[in-house]
């Protein structure tokens, strides 16, 4: 038999926070896509907006290029992204490594 896959709860960018440390997928409209060749790390932010956002979701540099473009195919629109809840400076992130984790919703 297949191994099952636990399920993970679906929950809104404004309920991230209470989920830190767990497996959930987010559903949010990205309202900010922003990538920061510049910076340590080169990454990629998708913020469900910006600068007072409530969740991002972050694609560092080394892993961009499995999804394209992400600022240009995910801005403004309605993802869910899987993975585990962190926190950066105490805002809750998913950190993206492969494109199956983001679907666009339809």
């Amino acid at each position: 038999t297949a191994p099952t896959v636990p399920q993970v709860p679906e929950i809104s960018a404004s309920e991230a926070l209470s989920y830190v440390g767990k497996y959930a997928t987010v559903k949010f409209v990205v309202g900010a896509a922003n990538y920061a060749p510049n910076s340590k790390g080169k990454p990629t932010f998708l913020n469900d907006r910006y600068p007072n956002q409530q969740f991002t979701v972050v694609i560092w540099g080394n892993n961009r290029a499995k999804f394209g473009a992400p600022e240009t195919l995910y801005g403004g629109k309605c993802i869910r992204t899987t993975g585990l809840i962190e926190t950066y400076r105490r805002n809750p992130q998913i950190e993206a490594k492969e494109p199956t984790q983001i679907q666009v919703c339809n």
